[in-house]
C-alpha cells in the first residue's frame, strides 16, 4: 500500500490488473475500503491491511466497483457493506452475487459513526461519493463521478447539462481535499481545494459538451 495523505493508501488490484487502485482509508473509528474492483482482487494487501487495523466497511460508490473482490474483503474481515439502493439493482443480476449489507435509499447518508454519503447521479444513476476527515483533513472521496487527468477534472459524464445538478449539490459541503478514483498511469492523487465554489465552477466547465 502507498500512502499519499495522512491516513489515506493506494492499494494496487493483484497484478496491477483492472483499470487502477482502490483507496484504503485508516480511521480510529474504523478503516474503509472505497474504489475496489468488481472483478480484481485486493487479497494480495490483505496482510498490510490487517496490520493497519482491518477493514471495517467497504462503499461501493457504484456498479462498478462491487463484485467477488468486495465479497472477499467483507468476508476477510467481517466489513460492513453500504451502497445504495439504485446501484444495488442493477448489481442484481450478476451471477456472483454481490453482498451488501447495508442498501441504501438514494438520498444523504451518516454511515459508520461520522461517515457521509453524498449522492453524486451522473457516472451512473446511484453513484455515491464518500465524504470524511481523515488525519485532519476533511476529504471527499469522488470515486470516478469526477477524477483527474493532466492537471485537470475530468467529470465521468461529458454533459454539462447532466452533470451540473450533482456538481452544484457539492457546493454546501465542508471540505478541503478530493481524493479521486486513481489509474495506474496517474500521478495526482489527491488535490486541495481551498474554496469548494471554485472548485465545482471548475468541474462544471470540464464537461466537453453542453
Amino acid at each position: 500500500m502507498q500512502e499519499i495523505l495522512p491516513g489515506v493508501y493506494l492499494v494496487e488490484q493483484n497484478g496491477r490488473k483492472g483499470f487502477g487502485y482502490a483507496h484504503f482509508v485508516q480511521r480510529p473509528s474504523g478503516n474503509l475500503v472505497l474504489d475496489a474492483s468488481r472483478t480484481t482482487s485486493l487479497t494480495d494487501a490483505f496482510a498490510d491491511m490487517a496490520a493497519a487495523g482491518g477493514v471495517a466497511a467497504v462503499v461501493i460508490s457504484d456498479r462498478h466497483l462491487g463484485g467477488p473482490p468486495t465479497n472477499q474483503i467483507a468476508d476477510h474481515f467481517g466489513a460492513r457493506v453500504y451502497c445504495s439502493q439504485i446501484e444495488a439493482d442493477a448489481m442484481g443480476h450478476r451471477t456472483n452475487a454481490v453482498r451488501i449489507d447495508h442498501v441504501l435509499p438514494y438520498e444523504r447518508a451518516t454511515v459508520e459513526g461520522d461517515v457521509r454519503l453524498i449522492p453524486t447521479p451522473g457516472h451512473t444513476a446511484g453513484q455515491f461519493a464518500t465524504l470524511c476527515e481523515v488525519g485532519g483533513r476533511r476529504i471527499l472521496f469522488s470515486s470516478d463521478f469526477v477524477w483527474r487527468q493532466d492537471g485537470r477534472w475530468r467529470p465521468g459524464a461529458a454533459s454539462r447539462r447532466k452533470m451540473r445538478p450533482s456538481f452544484d449539490a457539492l457546493r454546501d459541503l465542508d471540505f478541503d481535499t478530493v481524493v479521486p478514483w486513481t489509474g495506474y498511469g496517474h500521478t495526482e492523487f489527491f488535490v486541495d481545494v481551498p474554496d469548494v465554489n471554485a472548485a465545482v465552477d471548475e468541474m462544471i466547465d470540464a464537461c466537453p459538451k453542453p
